[in-house]
């Protein structure tokens, strides 16, 4: 009998989308899965829609489970779906996205022909409302292109459940960039990590309601409050690569202050300047931050809040 799959999907007024992503989660080709939907305090009917989900689809080799977590943030909510969760694999999953037909399988195929593997790393497709097309993948295991590209976010992979449970699980002080910072967590803790470098598992939705959408200054807020936290978090384990780990993600807070000061021009807001300003400064003030950086930051901002890309890899090599 096969294992089962467990996905912890958290909820949020998400009424409208909910259906598309379970129907692709339905269509599954692999059983059994256990599904748990953690309704995050909706102010719309989306706990009745996911009870609904549930009387509709439930069956003998499809479990679904609906909980609440009046915490806010989804990063509480999938922390309550893990407290549950029982199998030796699981995914998380959004609740405004679809899964390709065969994604469950060939994640438990992996994990079965590569019974070391931690970690099953995936591709996924992005879907504007006008086209879809590929995300960008760094096919690595070293955190450090992860700091970068932020390549093994949530709906990218599969994992060890008790892999989860010992970096801590998902940080809820901050709603934005969370996965940033659990996937290079993961990273920090493991380096056996299988790719799939062919076809996409998933289609994600990009839309005005997502929060890597959002442009207003809590939002970025959240954003640089990932970014501090996951300094912290390199800077409490014994990595031999700590200080140029750290270092890279001050250079994605220079890319932060770049895109909030790109976005204060376009809505003329003076509180979004100074925030980017601030966290600037901060970045160029930090006692890791060398002179070669002090050089190359004030590029990076400049060439960044025109809208130019592709400094990373420049950033790997001045970064030591």
């Amino acid at each position: 009998m096969n294992e089962v799959m467990s996905i912890v999907i958290p909820v949020y007024n998400r009424a409208v989308e909910l259906p598309r992503t379970m129907a692709s989660i339905v269509a599954q080709d692999y059983r059994p899965l256990r599904v748990i939907l953690v309704d995050n305090n909706s102010t719309d009917n989306s706990l009745a829609v996911c009870h609904n989900m549930q009387q509709l689809y439930q069956e003998e080799q499809l479990c679904i489970e609906v909980v609440q977590q009046m915490r806010p943030g989804a990063s509480a909510a999938r922390n309550r779906g893990l407290e549950l969760v029982d199998s030796r694999y699981m995914m998380f999953f959004d609740s405004d996205d679809e899964m390709h037909g065969d994604t469950v399988s060939r994640y438990m195929q992996a994990f079965a022909s590569h019974p070391d593997a931690d970690i099953i790393g995936a591709t996924i497709n992005f879907h504007n409302g006008s086209k879809t097309f590929l995300a960008k993948a760094v096919f690595s295991s070293d955190p450090e292109p992860h700091i970068i590209h932020g390549t093994l976010s949530t709906q990218r992979f599969a994992v060890r459940t008790q892999l989860i449970r010992e970096v801590g699980g998902w940080q809820e002080a901050y709603n934005g960039w969370e996965d940033w910072n659990l996937g290079l967590r993961l990273l920090l803790y493991t380096q056996r990590i299988y790719w799939f470098k062919e076809s996409p598992v998933a289609k994600v939705y990009l839309h005005k309601n997502t929060l890597t959408a959002r442009t207003n200054i809590d939002g970025y807020r959240n954003f640089y409050q990932a970014v501090r936290h996951t300094l912290k978090d390199i800077a409490s384990i014994g990595h031999t690569r700590k200080h140029r780990l750290m270092r890279l993600v001050l250079y994605r807070q220079v890319l932060l202050a770049a895109h909030i000061q790109r976005e204060a021009h376009k809505q003329n807001n003076d509180e979004l300047r100074q925030f980017a300003q601030q966290i600037y400064k901060e970045a160029m003030n930090d006692r890791l931050t060398t002179r070669a950086m002090r050089c190359f930051f004030p590029i990076c901002r400049l060439y960044a809040s025109h809208g130019g890309r592709g400094s990373g890899t420049i950033a790997q090599w001045i970064i030591r």
